[in-house]
């Protein structure tokens, strides 16, 4: 899909830019490098919960997700093509306008979330497609 990238953030500390590593001190994780960011978030999904049932005609959107797993689904709401991806530890994903997301919590998860353009409430129409399902 056109609208939407899924990457894994490389687990290596001597790489420049996006990038995670493990220590006996903890974690760290560089999730943008360069970046405008006008807007950032953190939020959790609870197992059998939701978030998302929307799209946004603006505003693109960047999550990573910290922990966890959550079944995501998209769909470009131009070409009506859809896409349903397991996220984990380690994900990041970029959508653009126009592509309509919902996550399902398979286990409790923490997200962070963060976009070059400022939130706007009036610019994230909630669609339901109910034949996609609970999360499984």
């Amino acid at each position: 899909m056109k609208k939407l990238q899924i990457e894994k953030v490389p687990d290596n500390r001597d790489l420049d830019g996006v990038k995670r590593w493990e220590e006996e001190k903890g974690e760290f994780v560089q999730i943008a490098y360069g970046e405008l960011i006008r807007h950032l978030a953190w939020f959790t999904i609870r197992k059998g919960f939701w978030r998302g049932m929307h799209y946004h005609e603006k505003k693109e959107e960047i999550f990573y997700v910290i922990d966890g797993r959550v079944r995501a689904v998209f769909i470009d709401m131009d070409t009506k093509e859809k896409e349903e991806h397991f996220l984990e530890k380690g994900d990041k994903l970029r959508i653009e306008p126009r592509c309509w997301h919902i996550f399902y919590g398979l286990e409790e998860a923490s997200v962070v979330e963060y976009s070059p353009q400022l939130y706007d409430k009036g610019d994230a129409p909630k669609i339901d497609f109910p034949d996609l399902g609970e999360s499984t």
